[in-house]
């Protein structure tokens, strides 16, 4: 505000004294002093307002020439989830299934209208600051309390919310399986899962460790915690450079070929990667082929087969310039992701900002899966039901 205000008080509170003269006078005066701060700040705001204009006028033309093609065909499988619970063998008149329905339908209001939004350009959901970027993108279910946990249980950048670790796999002959990308020599959350869940297959990938970060990692395959490869993440199979480092990298599709785990389940995929999971996920050898426009991507849709997904999502990319625009494509790329995510069939479950470490703004993201959802709901939260 201008500095109008102030003189003009001092003058009122010596002229006049008691509260009357002040209710009377005092509202005068704010309007008299706020007047002036706009005409003050006319032309500026004018000039932002053409600036704005300029880029809302830009960004919306190359969102619905590039972006909106790709995320026209994002569809959420709600059948899927709907007959959860029946394609566990347990009739559709049961009170498991009915109970299991009625939250379903809750969680689908809010995921139809986040897929309505997903569509709109960044500049229509008023995203103009790398901190809003992920502000957007809220979790759609509701995993219950008692199966909710941060695994392991201490602050930091390593834990992950997951949901269910105790009922991932129930019932199924296959072993529970956890694809850990991405770790800077921090394995606590890998040891964590195979403390609670000694059956559990893990794979850690990371083509980036330090001479000592490698020496963790290694003590931890040694003790049989996991199963380390000298490999990262990414769009292409072959190699990249990161920073001072550089490495063998590989398509999703790719390390579950090399790894023989074909048509098998992967319980946990924890993604850690630093800006790159936009291009690693959306991509051919990714997830994509989930989205119906991106089928002939892989005959094999392999995010039909993920449990739950925990990622570090960025707001920007490092190199990107520091322009309003940067800030409106990097939510497109995030709109890009989360269309991978919901055509996979998969809800987020948690949302949290890192305030420990990553670039761009980073939040923490936890999705589930129908399957291991309704392993949730059956052995966890309603168990008196769904046990019948």
């Amino acid at each position: 505000s201008s500095g109008r205000a102030p003189s003009l008080l001092r003058i009122i509170m010596q002229c006049c004294y008691g509260p009357l003269w002040l209710s009377f006078l005092l509202p005068l005066l704010l309007l008299t002093a706020s007047d002036g701060s706009r005409a003050l700040s006319h032309n500026k705001k004018q000039s932002q307002t053409r600036y704005s204009s300029a880029v809302r006028e830009a960004v919306n033309r190359s969102w619905y020439d590039d972006v909106y093609p790709a995320l026209a065909s994002v569809q959420f499988p709600e059948e899927k989830w709907l007959s959860a619970c029946v394609q566990s063998g347990k009739p559709a008149a049961s009170s498991c299934c009915r109970a299991w329905n009625v939250k379903v339908k809750y969680s689908l209001a809010h995921m139809q209208r986040h897929l309505a939004q997903l569509l709109q350009p960044p500049t229509n959901r008023g995203v103009g600051n790398r901190k809003k970027t992920l502000s957007f993108f809220q979790p759609d279910w509701n995993c219950s309390g008692r199966a909710l946990e941060r695994v392991p249980e201490k602050e930091g950048d390593g834990p992950k919310w997951v949901c269910g670790l105790d009922v991932i796999g129930l019932h199924r002959p296959s072993k529970c399986l956890v694809y850990s990308v991405g770790s800077a020599g921090d394995t606590s959350f890998e040891e964590a899962v195979k403390k609670r869940r000694p059956d559990c297959e893990i794979f850690t990938f990371d083509p980036t460790l330090s001479a000592s970060s490698l020496v963790k990692v290694r003590e931890a395959e040694k003790s049989g915690t996991l199963t380390f490869l000298n490999r990262g993440l990414a769009s292409k199979d072959g190699s990249m450079v990161f920073g001072n480092f550089s490495g063998a990298v590989s398509t999703l599709h790719t390390i579950v070929r090399d790894l023989g785990h074909t048509g098998r389940e992967i319980d946990i995929l924890k993604v850690d990667i630093e800006s790159s999971e936009f291009d690693a996920i959306f991509s051919s050898g990714g997830l994509r082929s989930c989205m119906a426009a991106y089928r002939d991507d892989q005959p094999d849709v392999l995010g039909d087969r993920i449990g739950q997904v925990q990622i570090e999502v960025h707001g920007s990319k490092r190199g990107d310039p520091r322009t309003p625009i940067r800030y409106f494509w990097a939510n497109a790329r995030a709109a890009k992701l989360f269309a991978t995510f919901y055509s996979c069939g998969l809800m987020t479950f948690s949302e949290e900002l890192n305030i420990w470490g990553g670039f761009g703004g980073c939040k923490e993201f936890s999705l589930v899966s129908s399957s291991q959802a309704f392993r949730v709901f059956a052995n966890k939260e309603s168990p008196a039901e769904c046990s019948a």
